[in-house]
């Protein structure tokens, strides 16, 4: 071959590589990339479950103890008694038990019944007197762990945490299979898994990226795994655009256009803070009534998303976004100052009807929240003590010192500060103990359960008495039937809200709800908004 002939093959070949080697440099840059902000992100996710189970054990560890130094060591009645007001206390727990000396069960908090099961060898934690086991039950797919502390003076007190207490709630993420959690005791045994049922193997051919977080406290371990071809699916526009470049500098232009303009546009997060700048998220109020008398006692002010063509997006798909993303610091300002202004005249001329706002857990981590509603609300028609301000059992209290802090600083002012969702999330008793607030609310949950489950009646009783003896009030939320209206009327339950009485209003419908129903002060006694049935 001639020499010509060799040197435009040598030069070709390496015009291909040369014009090849750009595209593969940020292919595999993108690649990179994409792999750690999904390893990033499954790294938090093990993290925040591994967090979670910690958070129930050591509950469950206090609860122990606690009842250990009781001596509640017979299964007389003011054992079983003791017990149970602990299971209430404590969300997590199933169940407590009274063993003896060779571990069989005596007695649970339910009385003498004990279904069978098998346990997991027992493994001792820092303490020799505790240990840590798996149970299987024998009737049940259900999985449980087992903390069971020793007594001196032989025999023992044992918990029991369910499985699904232990790892969040399955995202739609996750229920499409493209994210999997596993809690798993030291020694290989699978205590839970989210989605449930997806205890072992892989998710696809390419494999998946993994995490793993191991308890210092307890013989536990938290796994996430993620396939890494729905990875490759989430990012596949970048990638594409990552290729399109011609040079060095054009691929880097690219991946900057590829990484902003158009996940930017498809950020829910930049799109949910867009409708904050622009107005979009508005009040809607929800009326509270005094049951005694039908007058409506205030409203309740609920966050709701209204697009530009009028069409309502309901607030399960953004408000948590806007606590994940922190956008719900403005949100909650944008809702006050829209409350204000729409309310201000009426609640001026009304001084004893309240207004409520709902907190994130956030709130409650530094003073913030007490500047925005000085600044908010001093100087305006609405007055301090018509404010309510209520914070979620759902998402947990960091530093309950620095939130009872806020607390009193928001009750100087006059504010009433309140706990929503009682009985179903982190707090339980121990908010109520701790916060010095001045109400609570019931969840819908247990006044759905009145009539249909046994003890949600004795639940809504407890709190209720619990409420007289410390003095705070009670609302009943989610009250949908006069059934419930008559029950809660007949325990002393004086505020409920719910559909029976009315749905979250517009503004100006529950403006007009005000005016017809509440007179001014000057005016003539209100009409009650419901008549009260004759017994």
């Amino acid at each position: 071959m001639p020499k010509s002939g060799k040197w435009w093959i040598a030069a070709g070949a390496g015009g291909l590589l040369l014009a090849f080697a750009p595209f593969l440099a940020v292919d595999q840059a993108l690649r990179f990339y994409v792999e750690r902000q999904a390893q990033s992100r499954l790294d938090g996710l093990a993290s925040s479950a591994l967090g979670l189970v910690e958070m129930r054990l050591e509950q469950a560890t206090t609860t122990l103890v606690d009842l250990g130094a009781m001596r509640v060591d017979q299964c007389g009645p003011e054992a079983l008694a003791s017990m149970r007001r602990a299971v209430f206390a404590t969300n997590p727990l199933k169940e407590l038990s009274i063993l003896d000396a060779s571990r069989r069960t005596l007695c649970t908090h339910f009385g003498i019944f004990a279904e069978e099961r098998t346990l997991s060898r027992e493994l001792n934690l820092s303490s020799r007197r505790l240990s840590l086991a798996m149970v299987r039950f024998r009737d049940r797919p259900e999985r449980a762990l087992q903390l069971r502390l020793e007594r001196a003076g032989g025999g023992s007190i044992a918990a029991l945490v369910p499985d699904d207490a232990l790892l969040p709630e399955a995202s739609q993420e996750e229920t499409n299979g493209s994210r999997r959690l596993r809690l798993t005791l030291d020694g290989g045994e699978v205590i839970a898994a989210r989605p449930d049922g997806e205890e072992g193997g892989s998710f696809d051919e390419e494999g998946s990226l993994a995490a793993r977080r191991h308890s210092e406290r307890f013989p536990i371990s938290v796994d996430a795994e993620r396939g890494r071809g729905t990875i490759a699916e989430e990012y596949r526009d970048i990638l594409l655009i990552g290729r399109l470049g011609a040079s060095v500098v054009t691929a880097f232009a690219l991946i900057f256009v590829g990484l902003s303009i158009p996940r930017e546009r498809n950020d829910p997060a930049v799109e949910l803070k867009r409708a904050i700048a622009n107005g979009e998220i508005i009040p809607f109020y929800q009326p509270l009534v005094d049951l005694k008398t039908g007058q409506i006692h205030g409203a309740e002010v609920l966050a709701r998303w209204r697009r530009p063509d009028g069409a309502l997006i309901p607030p399960v798909r953004f408000i948590p976004l806007a606590e994940e993303s922190g956008l719900i610091y403005d949100m909650t300002r944008v809702l006050m100052r829209r409350a204000r202004d729409e309310m201000g005249a009426l609640y001026g001329a009304r001084p004893r009807i309240k207004i409520g706002f709902n907190l994130f857990a956030g709130h409650f981590s530094d003073g913030r929240i007490v500047a925005d509603v000085k600044e908010i609300f001093g100087g305006s028609p609405i007055a301090f003590d018509q404010i309510v301000l209520e914070v979620t059992e759902r998402s947990p209290l960091a530093d309950l010192a620095e939130a009872r802090q806020v607390i009193a600083a928001l009750q100087a002012l006059g504010c009433q500060v309140g706990i929503d969702d009682v009985g179903t999330g982190h707090g339980g008793l121990s908010y109520l103990l701790k916060l010095g607030v001045d109400l609570i609310k019931i969840d819908k949950m247990f006044v759905d359960a009145l009539g249909t489950e046994r003890y949600s009646q004795t639940i809504i009783e407890t709190l209720a008495e619990l409420a007289r003896n410390m003095k705070i009030e009670v609302v009943a939320e989610g009250v949908e039937t006069f059934e419930q209206v008559e029950y809660l009327r007949a325990k002393d339950i004086r505020i409920a809200q719910g559909y029976v009485f009315a749905p979250p209003l517009p503004g100006s419908s529950y403006a007009a709800l005000l005016e017809a129903m509440e007179k001014p002060r000057s005016a003539i006694v209100p009409t009650p908004l419901f008549a009260q049935r004759a017994s």
